[in-house]
């Protein structure tokens, strides 16, 4: 799997000299403006292949610039080019994949602050559109910053511009279009729903044994606690509750998310 080629090699990176981390990260940055159109596991083992032959070359004194050359990006072009490209299909079930989980995630944000529940389709597909770009531009953009050619405050500004953009153009369709095909669902089947929704992430979860999708499941599952609780307190109570339950459950995500790290780096 991909996840266990990151893994292994970020802990082989932590044993190269500093100059030459600063390299290979570079070209890892590069690499993931462009790593939706390439094979998972053929580009995770590539890279992780590159990071090991780098470390035995710098037993012997040889340093990244001089084994790979001055230019990563040409090393990491030339390298593409020999990979296969994912298949159409692959590249439709990644979509599909990534879509689960966005409008899933989406679907329990909702249904936390949304008394009673709406559920607007178009809205969740223009959010699944407008992220696939947001995501790819915010990748490309700091492999620019990573190779000097942007500044960081620069990058900084222009990805939270962009994610302004990203925000607004969601909340205006859903303002102008979301009436659309829109349902209203009682407090049962929102609920229903919620569990459901959950449920399949904590499959996804189990059968990916990805990190990321770990806490992206502790992050729902306190969405669904607070989107239980909203319904059966009162309006004072429940306005705190959708504030307090939601940032304990982002700190409970960024923390699940370094331990699991730490947990398989040991």
């Amino acid at each position: 799997m991909i996840e266990d080629y990151t893994e292994k090699m970020s802990n082989e990176l932590m044993h190269l000299n500093k100059d030459d981390q600063v390299y290979m990260k570079k070209m890892v940055a590069y690499i993931g403006a462009k790593a939706y159109f390439y094979d998972d596991e053929a580009l995770g083992e590539q890279l992780y292949n590159m990071v090991c032959d780098l470390k035995v070359a710098e037993k012997e004194g040889i340093r990244a610039v001089d084994y790979f050359g001055k230019d990563p990006r040409a090393m990491v072009d030339q390298v593409l080019a020999e990979l296969p490209r994912r298949s159409l299909g692959s590249y439709a079930g990644l979509v599909f994949i990534l879509g689960v989980i966005l409008v899933g995630m989406r679907y329990l944000m909702d249904f936390t602050w949304m008394m009673p529940l709406k559920i607007q389709p178009l809205t969740y597909v223009v959010f699944l559109l407008n992220f696939l770009v947001f995501s790819q531009f915010i990748m490309w953009l700091w492999s620019k910053q990573s190779y000097g050619e942007m500044k960081w405050s620069w990058a900084i500004f222009i990805s939270v511009i962009s994610l302004t953009v990203f925000l607004n153009i969601v909340r205006l369709f859903s303002i102008y279009f979301g009436y659309i095909g829109s349902l209203f669902l009682s407090d049962g089947w929102a609920i229903s729903l919620a569990v459901l929704v959950l449920l399949g992430f904590a499959v996804m979860a189990y059968r990916s044994r990805d990190r990321l999708m770990t806490s992206l499941l502790v992050l729902g599952l306190t969405f669904l606690v607070t989107g239980c609780c909203v319904r059966f307190v009162n309006p004072g109570t429940a306005n705190g509750l959708r504030w307090l339950l939601p940032l304990i459950g982002l700190v409970l995500f960024l923390l699940v998310f370094r331990l699991q790290r730490k947990g398989k780096a040991i």
